[in-house]
């Protein structure tokens, strides 16, 4: 497996609030997290982080691998649970009153990947040079799509387009979705936070993925494509490819 995680401020945050991390646990089992605090909120930075690390520690604490009749629960208890214990740590301290974050994970066991997300930051397949989102924003702008009273076009000017309807520490009760998708159906894995789905849109973030996905520096591109369209938020990347947990092969460090 080939995998690269980057991360940039952007041009108009005066903070990174996003975080993104990888886990091995003893059985070869692989997960990936990519969390966006959820913008505005006190503490937003040290929610995603907890929340990352703390789901990544319940994952390598795990004293047996995990089959895969047993990976959604696994996603859905654990992502309650920290849930609880981001709101409780929100409570106990007045200067992180309120911090939440979005989360967008995958699960990668027995060849199946399997996704896990509350909020807006996006979980993509590529294949054959076609790009599928997989989530479904948990958003308010999203809401409206549905509803018929905004179009996808329209959504991206949208006063509120940062507005979730689902958080890490702020949902309660917490709706988590999860989806599982063949490896094989995926040449390339992409987790995101909106600080890109925001600034580039789906054609030419396809078009990015047809003609640059095989360069090392393929995770910056992305990044520096949003940042070239306005960069308003930050903006957060996990790509792997060659999605077996042999080999792992980290081809861009964590900045």
């Amino acid at each position: 497996m080939k995998l690269a995680l980057s991360s940039n401020i952007g041009k108009r945050r005066t903070t990174n609030q996003d975080y993104a991390d990888y886990f091995l646990n003893d059985f070869g089992q692989l997960l990936l997290i990519l969390c966006d605090g959820v913008g505005g909120h006190l503490g937003g930075d040290v929610a995603s982080q907890r929340t990352t690390q703390y789901i990544g520690q319940y994952f390598q604490d795990l004293n047996q691998a995990l089959a895969p009749d047993q990976v959604a629960a696994w996603i859905e208890g654990t992502l309650q649970l920290v849930n609880k214990q981001i709101y409780q740590e929100a409570q106990a301290d007045k200067n992180l009153n309120g911090m939440g974050t979005t989360i967008v994970l995958a699960l990668i066991v027995d060849g199946t990947i399997y996704l896990g997300h509350v909020g807006d930051s996006r979980a993509y397949i590529y294949k054959e040079g076609k790009l599928q989102q997989y989530t479904e924003d948990h958003s308010l702008v999203n809401e409206l799509i549905r509803a018929g009273e905004i179009t996808l076009e329209e959504s991206y000017l949208h006063p509120h387009r940062n507005a979730v309807t689902q958080s890490i520490g702020l949902t309660h009760p917490l709706e988590v979705a999860i989806q599982t998708v063949p490896s094989q159906e995926a040449e390339m894995l992409l987790l995101c936070s909106d600080g890109l789905t925001n600034m580039v849109t789906p054609e030419a973030l396809e078009e990015l993925f047809r003609s640059s996905r095989q360069e090392a520096n393929f995770a910056q591109q992305l990044i520096a494509a949003a940042n070239e369209a306005g960069g308003m938020d930050n903006i957060s990347v996990i790509i792997a490819s060659d999605l077996s947990t042999e080999n792992l092969e980290e081809v861009s460090e964590w900045k």
